[in-house]
């Protein structure tokens, strides 16, 4: 007995959906700070201690810094300026809370993931600090998979 599956759209609707949320779907869950530290649990090497390789994590960090400086381009100039001491608290709790829960074996840290809450943490903690600093939020709250798939959705009920 065979089971045939019957889309709701053509199959070129259902690629183009699948297209769209790949692309979108990083800026929807992207963090400046999360990103930079799983990449670089990723990609760089450990000693035999379990220490990570500092140069290798310092390009990773830098690069999560240079992420947060585009992101929040407004918060970054005053920042800049030092007018906008509230990043530097999110780099504090970043800081307290890394020594928190950090267990001093880079490669252990990194398998178990505990420390990712803090990272998206501060993730968190610098979005509200940018905001705090005069950057400009978008009006539209929704995830931007949500948008895609309704865009989508739409696109694709007035082509019929």
């Amino acid at each position: 007995m065979r089971v045939f599956l019957i889309l709701p759209y053509p199959v070129w609707a259902m690629k183009t959906i699948v297209l769209i949320l790949l692309l979108v779907s990083p800026l929807a869950f992207a963090g400046c700070a999360s990103d930079a530290y799983q990449k670089a649990c990723v990609s760089c090497q450990f000693d035999a201690q379990g220490k990570i390789e500092q140069s290798c994590s310092g390009g990773y960090k830098a690069g999560g810094t240079v992420c947060v400086s585009t992101t929040y381009p407004i918060a970054a100039a005053k920042y800049a300026q030092g007018n906008c001491s509230a990043i530097d608290d999110c780099a504090s709790e970043l800081s307290a809370c890394n020594a928190q829960y950090s267990t001093g074996d880079d490669k252990a840290d990194c398998q178990e993931g505990s420390l990712g809450v803090c990272y998206a943490a501060a993730d968190v903690c610098v979005k509200q600090a940018a905001i705090k600093c005069g950057e400009i939020e978008s009006p539209c709250k929704a995830p931007a998979v949500i948008l895609a798939l309704l865009t989508s959705t739409i696109f694709l009920r007035i082509r019929r």
